[in-house]
């Protein structure tokens, strides 16, 4: 060890190599910590700064034991399709993601699992309007909806002010149903998602619940969530 001991002048006689060692000896996992924190602090801070972000992002909710079956890729292509580039950064991306409760039956009456591909709702939570502003932080500056009707209850119950755009006002020509339910099996996504179920419905967010629920970024895009479900509805239904 005596060979590690030696005064800053005898540096230059003994040379470098040896100061290394010397210090490699008496400083080395302070100096491996220190590393481990700037790769870490540098990765941190690339994700950052390389993150992806979506022009616009589409959320199933709904009740399925088969929702897994989803082709997600083949769907998150396929929306792609009707968006723009709207924040003009690295091209087209939509996000494309479910969540799907497990069907109860009389056999079955254990509803603590969830398949997800976005975020899992806390236990204790039961409000599936926490859980779709959950979402929105995670995925996206936009969103529209897709819900089966047990989740789309679920989501309007004991509510003084209205979720959803009325869809029968802005296109009185079309199959609205209860004025804000545009169905999937009429829409160009009919075969995407009959594997969970033909009663799906789209829906898109009110600009006035979005003003008083999310963050200012979602509110100065709304123009472009209602441009990209208006390209594919002149798709479903050309006139």
């Amino acid at each position: 060890m005596d060979q590690f001991h030696f005064k800053k002048e005898d540096i230059q006689k003994r040379g470098w190599k040896e100061w290394l060692a010397n210090y490699w000896f008496y400083y080395k996992w302070p100096t491996v910590i220190v590393l481990c924190s700037l790769i870490l602090g540098g990765s941190i801070l690339y994700s950052m700064l390389n993150q992806m972000e979506y022009d616009a992002t589409v959320y199933l909710v709904c009740r399925s034991d088969t929702a897994a079956a989803l082709d997600v890729h083949t769907i998150q292509n396929k929306f792609e399709n009707y968006a723009g580039d709207y924040d003009g950064k690295d091209g087209i991306n939509v996000y494309f993601g479910y969540s799907a409760l497990p069907v109860v039956t009389e056999e079955n009456t254990n509803v603590d699992g969830l398949e997800s591909q976005v975020i899992r709702p806390d236990e204790d939570t039961e409000d599936i309007r926490e859980y779709l502003a959950a979402t929105t932080a995670l995925a996206g500056e936009m969103d529209s909806d897709i819900f089966d009707e047990t989740q789309y209850n679920e989501m309007i119950e004991d509510t003084d002010h209205p979720i959803f755009v009325d869809l029968s006002e802005k296109y009185p020509e079309l199959p609205i149903v209860d004025g804000c339910k545009l169905m999937v099996k009429d829409t160009v996504f009919a075969k995407d998602f009959l594997v969970v179920s033909d009663e799906l419905f789209f829906v898109v967010r009110d600009l006035a619940y979005i003003r008083n629920h999310d963050k200012q970024k979602v509110i100065d895009h709304y123009d472009y969530q209602m441009e990209f479900f208006d390209a594919i509805v002149n798709a479903s239904f050309p006139k």
